[in-house]
């Protein structure tokens, strides 16, 4: 999934940056929408998952990929007090056309009058500091200076080191963003797979991001591992975000469709 994430509260400017990513949520991306909203989001309700982060489009797609199901779905989770929160795939090799879909998907009303709770810019492809300040510049400059942005950044732990300060505008990113959200995915590294390796590898992630930014008051969202991962390493994750008092929410990015036993784990945590 994506690494940095641009959101945006659009029903309440002002409040939203406190509260848009509360709570707990499950994140969808375009080729795994539920093939029975109402079944799914019924179930996410009655576990006490109160947010969804769907996927709206990518670069190389229209701007609403899937507009009859994104209505469906609206509906569906709002009617059941849901927020949806839309996601973009921007490469940002056009920041300013990226940002024109990014706008478009924010504004977008669906034929019973419903919208996104928020909308969030998903940016890997392309990450340096000139990009990322053109795009935003242009979403501000429509949507609003008052609307809470929110990156959602690699782990400094990842594999592939990403998230290295000398190739990743952490500085950068916290200078311009109200809330940062690492995704935590310690599923490719053996000597994290247990509900230790997940406690430590949360735990590492919010020291580095913390060091990295030289914020440590850094306002964060965490996105747990939900690829394959068992309750026991989700219960260290969610350990760690207690210890942590981490006041933005939790979410879990799972492998098509998130499993029951992630689920559970995910309802079972109490921050």
């Amino acid at each position: 999934m994506a690494i940095l994430v641009l959101l945006i509260s659009i029903s309440l400017p002002i409040e939203a940056k406190e509260t848009i990513t509360s709570g707990k949520g499950i994140w969808i991306n375009i080729w795994n929408y539920p093939n029975n909203p109402d079944m799914f989001l019924e179930h996410l309700r009655a576990k006490g998952i109160n947010k969804i982060y769907l996927q709206i489009s990518r670069s190389n797609t229209p701007a609403i990929k899937h507009p009859e199901l994104l209505n469906r779905i609206l509906k569906s989770a709002h009617s059941r007090n849901i927020q949806v929160i839309g996601w973009t795939y921007p490469f940002l090799k056009d920041a300013i056309s990226d940002a024109q879909k990014f706008i478009e998907a924010a504004n977008y009303i669906s034929p019973d009058g419903e919208s996104l709770d928020g909308m969030a810019a998903d940016i890997e492809e392309i990450t340096n500091s000139k990009a990322i300040e053109t795009f935003v510049k242009r979403v501000r400059g429509v949507l609003g200076s008052k609307y809470p942005l929110i990156a959602i950044t690699f782990s400094p732990l990842n594999k592939s080191n990403k998230g290295d300060p000398t190739i990743y505008a952490w500085k950068t990113i916290a200078n311009n963003f109200d809330v940062i959200a690492p995704m935590i995915y310690w599923h490719g590294l053996v000597q994290y797979r247990s509900e230790k390796g997940a406690y430590d590898y949360t735990m590492q992630t919010v020291a580095k991001i913390k060091e990295y930014t030289k914020n440590q008051n850094v306002k964060l969202h965490l996105i747990g591992d939900g690829q394959k991962t068992s309750s026991a390493e989700i219960n260290g994750f969610l350990k760690a975000a207690n210890e942590l008092q981490v006041d933005g929410g939790v979410s879990l990015y799972p492998w098509y469709v998130p499993q029951d036993h992630q689920i559970e784990a995910l309802s079972n945590f109490k921050p």
